[in-house]
């Protein structure tokens, strides 16, 4: 027994070998000293198990109370902390408001300057425009007029200086027919009286000789006499018929000719002054619709700017928030892994 001291394996080798009885549940098993030794075993493991389990658990309670505490010191010095940056981002938001206000308004008070100080200049510029417009119109209105005037007192007088030569013709060319007439009358009658008185000489000397002649010739005398002043008579009312048709028909044509110019002369006033009017009207038109375009052009570039502007206010603005909520959510995990992990150490 030199090899088994104490004789513990041969105890162990009986053991192995003793059979124990058990009852459970009213039944009863036989189990040998090694299944027995196993089931102490797993009984002792299961023990020890449970002994590490409730230690783990507490060990968990304390390391989920300390982190609790930790998270709970750490939210509030985040909340401190975040309230002091949510102070400082609204301060400085506050500021950045105020200062584009200002300069919003100062740009609105330059654009309004400007604005009125055009307006004052367009407005000068166009009554400019129009008083010089008025005064050449009315320069050439009256320099129409003047001319028109001139005119027809020139044509005025011409005729009136045309109508007294006609007139003057006419008295003259009257005159030196009655004069005419009157020689032509007198010379006949002085002819007739000398030949009467040589015809009555003659008569006296001759009635004597024969009366039968004397009549004969006395009846061919006034039957001379009376053809000879009867032509001489209606050769003057002939001509003095066709002088005065003559006349009639030159002033007539000259009345015609006056009126047809005044007519003419109205008429190509009139067409002017319509084409200066239209022009006029449609030149205003024009300015009118071009500044209209030009301010509605305006308005809409600055309704495009506006909107643009507030596109990339916006666009920037949930940038930063985006940028802000990363890099928050970055500290929080940061934290609680550096958490954690002094925690573990």
């Amino acid at each position: 027994m030199a090899d088994d001291p104490g004789g513990v394996k041969a105890q162990e080798a009986a053991n192995k070998k003793a059979d124990k009885k058990y009852t459970i549940g009213g039944n009863v098993y036989t189990v040998d000293q090694e299944t027995t030794n196993q089931l102490v075993l797993d009984e002792a493991a299961a023990a020890q198990t449970r002994i590490n389990m409730k230690l783990a658990a507490d060990e968990d309670k304390s390391l989920k109370t300390y982190f609790t505490t930790e998270e709970k010191g750490m939210a509030q010095t985040q909340s401190a902390l975040k309230r002091e940056e949510y102070g400082t981002i609204g301060q400085q938001d506050r500021l950045k408001e105020g200062v584009i206000g200002l300069e919003r308004r100062k740009a609105l008070e330059t654009e309004g300057a400007e604005t009125r100080e055009t307006a004052t200049t367009v407005g000068a510029q166009t009554r400019l425009t129009e008083a010089e417009k008025g005064a050449q119109e009315r320069a050439t209105q009256r320099e129409g007029l003047t001319e028109s005037g001139a005119q027809q007192r020139q044509t005025q007088a011409e005729r009136y200086k045309g109508e007294r030569g006609l007139e003057q013709t006419r008295g003259a060319e009257a005159r030196a027919l009655t004069a005419a007439t009157g020689r032509e009358a007198r010379q006949t009658q002085a002819e007739r009286y000398t030949g009467e008185r040589g015809l009555v000489g003659e008569g006296g000397r001759q009635q004597r000789e024969t009366q039968a002649e004397r009549y004969a010739g006395e009846r061919g005398l006034a039957k001379t006499t009376a053809a000879e002043g009867r032509q001489t008579q209606a050769e003057k009312y002939a001509g003095e018929r066709g002088l005065v048709g003559a006349g009639g028909r030159e002033a007539r044509q000259t009345q015609a000719e006056r009126y047809a110019g005044e007519r003419g002369l109205v008429g190509a006033g009139g067409r002017e002054q319509r084409q200066t009017q239209a022009e006029k009207y449609s030149g205003e038109r024009g300015l009118v619709r071009e500044g209209g375009s030009e301010t509605r052009k305006t308005r809409q570039t600055e309704g495009e700017q506006a909107r643009s502007l507030e596109r990339t206010r916006g666009s920037e603005t949930r940038r930063t928030d985006l940028q802000r909520e990363s890099f928050r959510r970055y500290k929080e995990n940061r934290d609680y892994s550096q958490a954690r992990s002094g925690s573990r150490v």
